[in-house]
């Protein structure tokens, strides 16, 4: 399998090398002036309109045509808000950190700083892929017309009693051979440090017999600011660590599994993990 590379991609082969901009680097009024109204405009009337194709594109068989407007959508954000992505692997090469994987489904584990980490990642990884997306994004005209259609999992954090019907909805797809992204914090975190990680994508991952890839994303943090309309044109990193299997950890080994997971992202992220503050999952 191969990754389309659209223009606004560069590519980078040596694992961990950090190449994105400090913030605010090479910036100037206009580029940000410019970013801030086309990446707005392009987020509200792109959003509704990929969301219309994707419910109409899931009525046609045979290809991933949902996922394919997906990454559409994903790829013209990044554009219209002057954002670029470089990307390195464990191995070297997405050809041989992709080799161990062969057919098994992924579960993608990444730190959560921005909405462009999801435009990041649908714009690069390998269809067929899904997220799982709070429940409320559903319910937006379009847009959540778009993820149901899609075959996004909902996730509700304020009634946990339908957590037993996410969890049948993603395994059914990793059994399907869909991978999945899961943000473990759960939700987005600031400054330096990672919010703790939770055990949810972990039994994902063992129930639905996949594997997991420590994902650390850079740069997404400081394009736009929670709650804030403006658009900072930055270069993103994503940095892909090598792939585990939770299978061949034994029982007693799950929790200091989960722990080495999020060490291996916050590495990759370049922020603290919550073992260095010394609190624990929940």
């Amino acid at each position: 399998m191969s990754i389309r590379n659209p223009t606004n991609l560069r590519r980078t082969t040596q694992r961990g090398k950090s190449t994105a901009k400090a913030p605010g680097e090479g910036l100037n009024a206009w580029s940000v002036a410019l970013a801030t109204l086309t990446g707005n405009v392009y987020l509200f009337l792109g959003s509704a309109v990929m969301g219309v194709a994707a419910a109409i594109a899931s009525w046609f068989p045979g290809r991933d045509w949902a996922g394919v407007q997906a990454r559409l959508w994903a790829r013209g954000l990044l554009r219209s808000s002057g954002v670029r992505l470089e990307l390195s692997y464990a191995g070297g090469s997405h050809a041989a950190w992709r080799d161990p994987i062969g057919d098994r489904p992924v579960v993608y584990m990444a730190n959560h700083r921005s909405l462009y980490d999801i435009a990041a990642l649908l714009a690069i990884l390998d269809l067929p892929v899904r997220f799982l997306a709070k429940r409320s994004l559903f319910r937006l005209p379009f847009f959540g017309w778009g993820l149901k259609a899609a075959g996004f999992v909902p996730v509700d954090r304020e009634d946990r009693s339908r957590a037993g019907e996410t969890f049948a909805a993603a395994t059914g797809l990793l059994a399907s051979g869909v991978s999945l992204v899961v943000f473990p914090e759960e939700t987005r975190s600031s400054g330096p440090r990672m919010r703790p990680f939770q055990r949810g994508g972990f039994l994902l991952a063992l129930k639905g017999r996949a594997l997991i890839a420590p994902l650390g994303i850079r740069g997404t943090a400081h394009i736009r600011q929670k709650g804030d309309l403006v658009v900072r044109p930055q270069t993103v990193e994503l940095i892909f660590g090598e792939v585990v299997d939770p299978a061949s950890v034994g029982v007693r080994g799950r929790r200091s599994f989960m722990r080495d997971v999020e060490e291996r992202v916050g590495r990759l992220a370049g922020l603290k993990t919550a073992a260095d503050t010394g609190e624990t999952d929940g």
